[in-house]
């Protein structure tokens, strides 16, 4: 870093209160960087900030204060035109290190336009803390430094002088130079290139005083000391004046009163004259006239008029050098009159006064004095007016400035402009002088700026050392300011990155399948083998052995009456199959899975065949409809409404009244059945009263005594009364807690009665069960005298006052013939067909009052008339 230690000593500034230091500032990572600070006025050349072979570099300047100080810039444009100049300018409020941010920074390029030879000079004037100008590298340039297109070195430079006001009381030396700046940058303003000085603290002749307020507005204040030749002017300062008010400068004084009438009538002359004061150290006299008249007393004179005159002198001086300070005070004044009047002639009438317009002649003499005579009387001088034929030429002259125009913009840089209007010449007159408009640059508020992304950072190392990874890099956003809109886009990317190929190992993939055992019975062998995966790109290979081997049908060969032999049953063919194991042929057409038998020993040892099974058999209607309620079940799960519902459990209830053909349909009527109950339990579907009776319908059709042969069949590996009774449990559980207020169902079958009570814990009531009255009831329970009794101490939360929130379910159950269809778990002894259930939910929080029981006595061939209770829970 490079910093400026000694100043032009051309202004005669304030006394400096601030200490110059040079701190190791890189605001813009630049290795040559050039930091001012402290100091109030100087100047620097281009050749030496930016050196033609340099790298990218930059100059700073630090404003003490910008609450107290504002810094102005004044630069000489270069001689010669370029075609890539790329020295960038710009002030910012601060820069933090750490993220390489600049705030607040706001670009200068469009007030500056180096590159812009039009005109000769550039002004600008910055508020903000750092004002930088900044060697970039121009977009797709790779080699650094650009060259200038002109040859000579001199023609690509450029100078800048700088200037630190104090925005209170600024001093006398400071205005004056920048006043001088104010000047020059209004006279060459336009609209195209408005004066960078926006305002200042000073007070400058040739121009008004403006307030900050009534400049951002607009206005203009005026003064009285400003008012010159009917204009008034921007930025004027007041002459010095002595104690009694009068310019301190050298010049005329004052005219003094006119003096008396030379006549009283017929035509006098009336006169009054100045002084001049000459300039200090000048030896030329004032120019024009020290003396003028007018006419007077114009009136006729009577006969008897007295004639009376004065000897009047008019002089005037010309721009020359004045030979006897006190000859002017003695020209011009009457001389003595004595000796005879007519003694002297008149001189010649002097030339015209003028040369175009109205004029004046005089003429004079003088009076001669003798011993005999008396004074001469009647005037020494005499004067006429003199009209030449030329027309004088009239200058054109400026109408007063027109107010500053508002900004052209409501935030950020704008401009403003004023105009003044030229009075044409006339007969020949010289035209205005000086510019008809004049702009300059405004910037009445910060316009928000958006956030903007610095450059990318380098990208990282790769991830991995081999094979795939992964680089990143980052970028930071610089800004927002006042209110913008942050960066858009990402901070960081990613892409993939490839060294080199890692070395794989050879892997073992899975074994295969176990192959056929060499023998049948009596002891063989089967194999089986795995494929080694690699080794690539100088990887190990697979430890272990490729191959493996296994004992196999150990068991020793059956004798010949130990096989059941080939049988034919029908289309059916059953193959010839040792004891133990268990043959399988596909099902009928109108189903699906497998018929199975098994060959057993008898007691004597000798194979035979036991009869076949079709529990694996399920028909294509159930089959059809256990599909479609797998697919509703799994929309229920993922959330989903559906429909449709309904018609798959009517359905259902059709093709289970004409019965089942095998076993396995009873299987697959079951697990419909658990679908559906999961399903109701979601809001997949809101079960009507309808799809409550086809179920119920469901389970009566199964119950039919069609079916006995196939549930048994169907509980060697299948359901059994638990598993119904916990069917229908669940069932009443989701229906009862999703009917809507308090209610009841009641569903009659020909095989089941079911009822289902929603009851409050507050206001529950006795149950009795079942209903003789209902409607649609079946003579088997009509006539029954089976009952059962539910007490509403039952109903209790057990807490000691009711929870009016509380709710149960009651369920009860009367199954017709359950006890002859299904084998019971833990009772194998019913005497009675007929089977209760009673259902609780939620689970009492204790049970006084048990629940009543009555069956009516049926012997079914025994004499015992006892009553069994069991519980079929675990």
């Amino acid at each position: 870093m490079r910093s400026i230690g000694s100043a032009l000593n051309l202004l005669l500034v304030s006394p400096l209160y601030f200490v110059w230091t040079v701190v190791a500032l890189d605001l813009a990572q630049t290795p040559c960087t050039t930091l001012v600070q402290g100091k109030f006025f100087g100047y620097f050349s281009s050749f030496a900030v930016f050196p033609l072979n340099s790298s990218l570099c930059s100059w700073i300047i630090q404003n003490p204060d910008p609450r107290r100080y504002t810094l102005y810039m004044k630069i000489l444009k270069p001689a010669g035109i370029c075609d890539h100049q790329h020295i960038r300018t710009y002030q910012f409020d601060s820069f933090l290190e750490s993220t390489r941010t600049y705030l607040g920074m706001e670009s200068f390029d469009d007030v500056l336009k180096l590159c812009d030879g039009s005109t000769r000079f550039a002004f600008l004037q910055s508020n903000k803390q750092f004002l930088q100008m900044k060697q970039t590298a121009p977009p797709g340039v790779d080699t650094w430094p650009m060259r200038w297109k002109p040859t000579k070195a001199q023609e690509r430079d450029f100078s800048v002088e700088y200037l630190v006001v104090g925005n209170r009381n600024p001093s006398k030396a400071a205005c004056q130079m920048l006043c001088k700046w104010l000047d020059a940058c209004l006279a060459i303003s336009s609209s195209s290139h408005p004066c960078g000085i926006m305002q200042t603290p000073c007070s400058c002749s040739g121009g008004e005083v403006l307030d900050q307020a009534s400049e951002i507005l607009g206005f203009t204040r005026k003064k009285e000391d400003c008012y010159k030749d009917g204009i008034y002017l921007e930025n004027c300062v007041s002459s010095p004046k002595d104690s009694n008010g009068a310019e301190f400068l050298g010049g005329w004084n004052s005219w003094s009163a006119w003096g008396d009438c030379t006549k009283d009538c017929g035509g006098g002359l009336q006169t009054r004259m100045r002084s001049c004061k000459p300039l200090p150290n000048e030896g030329l006299a004032c120019e024009g006239v020290l003396e003028e008249g007018r006419l007077c007393n114009r009136k006729a004179c009577n006969t008897n008029g007295r004639y009376n005159s004065r000897s009047q002198s008019l002089r005037s001086t010309d721009n020359r050098k004045r030979e006897d300070p006190d000859e002017l005070q003695h020209y011009g004044y009457p001389a003595p009159q004595i000796g005879d009047p007519a003694a002297e002639e008149w001189s010649p009438w002097s030339v015209c006064s003028t040369t175009c317009g109205e004029g004046w002649q005089t003429r004079t003499r003088f009076c001669v004095s003798s011993s005999y005579s008396t004074q001469c009387s009647g005037p020494l001088r005499e004067q006429r007016q003199c009209n030449n034929s030329a027309v004088c030429p009239v200058h054109g002259t400026w109408d007063e400035w027109s107010p500053w125009s508002l900004c052209s913009s409501t935030c950020g840089r704008g401009y403003r402009d004023r105009t003044r209007t030229c009075k044409p010449p006339q007969f020949g007159g010289n035209p205005c002088e000086g510019p008809e408009k004049q702009t300059k640059f405004c910037n009445i508020a910060l316009c928000p700026v958006d956030g903007n992304w610095n450059e990318w950072s380098s990208w990282s190392s790769c991830s991995a050392s081999c094979s795939n990874g992964t680089q990143q890099r980052t970028r930071e956003c610089n800004g927002p300011s006042y209110g913008g809109a942050e960066c858009q886009g990402h901070w960081v990317e990613t892409r993939d990155c490839f060294l080199r190929q890692c070395p794989v190992d050879g892997k073992w993939q899975a074994w295969g399948v176990w192959g056929s055992c060499t023998a049948t019975c009596g002891g063989g062998t089967q194999r089986r083998e795995r494929v080694c995966y690699g080794p690539f790109f100088g990887g190990e290979t697979c430890q272990g052995p490729k191959e493996e081997y296994k004992q196999c049908n150990d068991r020793k060969c059956p004798e010949p009456h130990e096989i059941c032999d080939e049988e034919s049953l029908g289309p059916v063919v059953w193959k010839e199959t040792p004891a133990g194991d268990a043959a399988a042929v596909r099902c009928p057409r109108n189903a699906t899975g497998l018929i199975l038998r098994r060959c057993i020993l008898d007691e004597e040892g000798i194979a035979y065949w036991e009869p076949p099974t079709y529990i694996k058999c399920v028909s294509i209607d159930y089959r059809n409809i256990q599909m479609m309620t797998r697919e509703h079940l799994a929309k229920a799960q993922r959330g989903l409404m559906g429909d449709g519902l309904s018609d798959v459990l009517q359905n259902l209830v059709e093709i289970s009244q004409d019965g089942t053909s095998y076993s396995g349909d009873l299987l697959s009527t079951m697990d419909v059945l658990r679908n559906m109950t999961e399903i109701f339990r979601r809001a997949y579907h809101s079960p009507t009263s309808g799809d409550v009776q086809n179920f119920v319908q469901i389970i009566s059709n199964i119950l039919s005594e069609e079916n006995r042969e196939k549930w048994e069949e169907a509980q060697l590996i299948g359901p059994n009364a638990k598993e119904l009774f916990r069917l229908v449990e669940d069932f009443i559980d989701v229906i009862g807690f999703r009917m809507k207020d308090f209610r009841d169902s009641y569903q009659v079958t020909d095989n089941l009665v079911l009822g289902i009570h929603k009851l409050p814990a507050n206001a529950a009531t006795d149950i009795t069960f079942p209903m003789k009255g209902w409607r649609g009831m079946v003579d088997w329970a009509k006539n029954s005298e089976d009952k059962v009794t539910v007490s509403k101490s039952i109903l209790s939360s057990g807490l000691s006052v009711s929870d009016d929130s509380s709710v149960f379910v009651v369920g009860t159950v009367l199954y017709r013939n359950v006890g002859n269809i299904l084998s019971l778990q833990r009772n194998s002894t019913v005497l009675n067909s007929k089977v209760i259930s009673v259902t609780v939910k939620p689970f009492p929080r204790s049970l006084l009052t048990p629940l009543e029981i009555e069956f009516s006595h049926l012997y079914n061939g025994t004499t015992n008339q006892t009553c069994i209770l069991w519980d079929e829970n675990d």
